[in-house]
């Protein structure tokens, strides 16, 4: 019989809000043995699991007052309805609130929030144990209350359990201000007590894994994203204008950085129209962002379905990875593994990567020499000049990101890792 896994995760496995890592990583393992339990209100859409359940924070809160209300429910795929469609509304408003801005004291809120709430509800104690995993899998996460929902479901069905660094929520070398610092003691509490009760552990990164194994006393798996699709490079004679393309959100810092790439690029297009720049996102920008990237080769469009995108991707001839460079976000990305490096990996196309040096992300690609690297305003305009001066080299670097995809991501490699793993924490292999 297959091995029971229950994954818990923030985001519900939905394709329009690009969660997909759990489901790549369990593909191939039959779906009536695998299920989620997610703090998201979109609606499952993923083949690979046939169990759901989703708690809903709007109802958690409002339970704090209204203790008889149901907190969280069994969700079949693609099915929604008004009451889920103005509960998800209603949590996609307060954390847009939450982003714009987020301090110690929203933060700290919202913990104290989910404690005072009742998320632990005989409906999600009835759908662990009816379910009955052999293994519990999880992201290592900053979210104390998600934590805190990873221990409970270990304590009360006994399995096994995985838990996955994908992020820097344990350091403190994000930022340095003080409520940051002094929330980032709580999370680190609150993942340290989750690592006690874990029995193996995965890292996304090198970088990742060397941090996380310092301050846990642990010892992680190298667990990297693979590849969507085998990449594969097409001969093609660019011609200028060279069109780069963005889509993806711009928060974080990326919309800064954006503006010094536009900056650059009124230097060096003075000399000939060279480049022209395709930006689709659903994050809406400041109106001061707004006026810098105003311009005849920059163009923001709205955001498009991932088919569109992977069809724009072939008409490109460089893709844009953005971080921030040296903002107050320079370093909220430095251990993660953004789903765009193995997107890019897989298009068969030049990246330019921008960011701030000291993160995973920008060191991978500096390490594997996979794209053009710029860490500052002045590294952006060399780039450019470099690339407008020779276009042979966007056949050289697009080459580049196929080998490396080819070498670090095999798909087959990385589900062996996962399925290993597992089987180690099962004693089923020594």
């Amino acid at each position: 019989m297959d091995t029971k896994v229950l994954v818990l995760s923030i985001s519900a496995w939905n394709s329009s809000v690009g969660m997909d890592t759990w489901p790549i990583l369990l593909e191939g393992r039959d779906p009536d043995h695998v299920a989620n339990i997610c703090l998201r209100g979109e609606t499952p859409d993923s083949k690979a699991c046939n169990h759901y359940f989703c708690i809903s924070e709007n109802k958690v809160i409002k339970s704090i007052l209204k203790r008889s209300i149901q907190t969280g429910s069994e969700k079949e795929a693609v099915i929604q309805n008004e009451e889920s469609n103005n509960d998800l509304n209603e949590h996609n408003t307060r954390y847009r609130r939450m982003k714009k801005h987020r301090s110690f004291a929203t933060l700290m809120a919202r913990e104290i929030l989910w404690m005072l709430g009742k998320w632990k509800s005989r409906e999600l104690y009835d759908f662990i144990t009816e379910f009955s995993p052999d293994v519990i899998l999880y992201s290592m996460d900053g979210y104390i209350h998600f934590n805190r929902l990873c221990r409970y479901a270990k304590n009360i069905s006994s399995a096994k359990s995985i838990g996955f660094f994908v992020d820097d929520n344990f350091t403190y070398r994000q930022s340095k201000k003080l409520g940051d610092r002094l929330f980032r003691c709580f999370q680190r509490s609150s993942l340290k007590k989750l690592a006690r009760q874990t029995d193996a552990f995965w890292a996304i990164t090198d970088m990742t894994k060397e941090e996380a194994d310092d301050v846990f006393g642990i010892n992680c798996t190298l667990l990297t994203k693979p590849l969507r699709s085998a990449p594969r490079y097409e001969e093609k004679k660019p011609q200028k204008p060279l069109k780069i393309l963005y889509t993806g959100n711009l928060q974080i810092g990326r919309d800064r950085s954006l503006v010094k790439v536009v900056d650059a690029l009124k230097t060096v297009n003075k000399r000939e129209a060279a480049f022209v720049v395709d930006v689709y996102t659903k994050t809406v920008l400041d109106a001061a962002i707004n006026r810098e990237l105003e311009c005849d080769f920059c163009r923001i469009h709205p955001p498009i379905p991932k088919v569109e995108v992977l069809r724009r991707q072939k008409e490109a001839d460089i893709l844009l990875f953005l971080e921030d460079i040296d903002g107050p976000d320079a370093k909220t990305a430095r251990l993660s593994f953004s789903t765009k490096i193995t997107d890019y990996l897989s298009a068969g196309k030049c990246i330019l990567a921008i960011g701030c040096p000291d993160t995973a992300p920008m060191q991978y690609f500096m390490k594997n020499q996979a794209a053009f690297v710029a860490t500052s305003e002045r590294e952006i305009e060399e780039r450019l000049t470099e690339i407008a001066g020779n276009t042979d080299l966007l056949a050289d670097y697009a080459k580049r990101a196929c080998d490396i995809g080819i070498k670090n991501h095999n798909k087959d490699d990385i589900l062996r890792t996962v399925d290993t793993t597992i089987r180690k924490v099962l004693g089923e292999e020594a």
